[in-house]
């Protein structure tokens, strides 16, 4: 068992209507996503490392990030959306004199962050309500397909050091620089179209995600770029396609539950990491949930919703090599392992209007 510690995540969302600030009667929304782990105890928290036994590729934080955009209709069932993702590139640099035993005197410390904004786009198209008119029975009612891109984001850390040791190393010291990457998502491209009739919702996906463009990434990182006899570290990567199938039934006015299930193929195209040593697998998830809309709340005027969903992951196995560069058998595995397991997620959510 290589990971079986749980993970909390919280992401804090607003939307309002920016119609009124202009003269025109045309909607305009602007809308606000916060994500942080562990209720925000870990908001700047930040781990990079190499292994000795294999560390999962896709599992782990999701550290700080923060999505700002708005949306508005460019003509009847056609809507258009834009928003910014920030992240945060952090910087440190430490300058010291010290002894050999590690005691140090005239340090300096400089640590700063700048954002880094990436781009998110989507467009929703509305058939009824494009093509048909208002009141008639069209074929076209219900029936809605959209498109979004999302543009690549990461997380990252650089840190350098000076150390001086008087007698041993002068001025301007021993410099050491990391350059490494906490988390990193993809260029992303999805379409998908929705289709509703009477009680029942349904609709289908395809999302493709470029992961082959973290190898130069890595290339960059001096925690996960191994170069060992020229090859960095052997870690390569593909694009994948991620199909997903979703269907909603309104059990009353109230109540409503919702399904889906998606594969999600692995980007990581290769079996051996030299000691990065990173495992994925491909996998099932399938999802249910329930979602409950009171329309008149106790003490309050606008409606409030409550979601509870639960998912499960499955994850096929597969066999990796596990390189070791300290080891006495290297250049040879110092060990082979299967990869596989299971993935229980639970999150809830609670919307209010005012």
């Amino acid at each position: 068992m290589l990971q079986d510690s749980p993970s909390q995540h919280v992401l804090i969302g607003m939307k309002t209507d920016l119609t009124s600030l202009s003269k025109y009667d045309h909607p305009l929304y602007l809308g606000l996503m916060l994500g942080v782990e562990k209720y925000g105890e870990e908001m700047l928290a930040f781990e990079s490392q190499t292994s000795q036994q294999g560390q999962y590729f896709e599992y782990g934080r999701e550290p700080l990030f923060l999505n700002l955009g708005g949306a508005t209709q460019l003509w009847r069932g056609i809507d258009v959306g834009a928003t910014a993702r920030i992240t945060l590139h952090a910087e440190a640099d430490l300058a010291a004199t010290t002894d050999l035993a590690g005691n140090t005197r005239y340090e300096r410390l400089e640590v700063s962050a700048k954002p880094a904004i990436r781009p998110i786009f989507g467009i929703n198209m509305d058939w009824g309500e494009t093509f048909c008119a208002k009141g008639d029975d069209c074929w076209f009612n219900g029936l809605e397909t959209a498109l979004a891109y999302r543009g690549y984001s990461n997380t990252k850390t650089e840190v350098n050091a000076n150390a001086i040791i008087p007698g041993v190393i002068s001025s301007p010291g021993l410099m050491l620089a990391i350059n490494t990457l906490d988390s990193y998502q993809p260029n992303i491209l999805s379409g998908g179209l929705h289709y509703q009739s009477g009680r029942w919702r349904t609709g289908v996906s395809v999302e493709w995600q470029e992961w082959s463009a973290l190898e130069e990434e890595f290339e960059r990182d001096t925690i996960k770029d191994q170069t060992v006899n020229g090859d960095v570290g052997q870690l390569r990567f593909k694009d994948v396609l991620i199909p997903r199938i979703g269907a909603q039934f309104r059990l009353n006015d109230t109540f409503t539950v919702n399904g889906g299930l998606a594969f999600s193929e692995s980007p990581l195209d290769s079996d051996a990491s030299v000691d990065v040593n990173y495992l994925d697998s491909d996998k099932w998830i399938v999802g249910l949930g329930v979602a409950a809309e009171f329309k008149e709340p106790w003490l309050l005027a606008y409606p409030v919703r409550l979601d509870f969903g639960c998912q499960y992951q499955k994850l096929e196995a597969r066999e990796f090599d596990i390189y070791d560069t300290q080891s006495a058998v290297y250049p040879q595995p110092s060990e082979r392992v299967e990869a596989e397991g299971d993935v229980h997620v639970f999150s809830g959510s609670l919307t209010l209007k005012f």
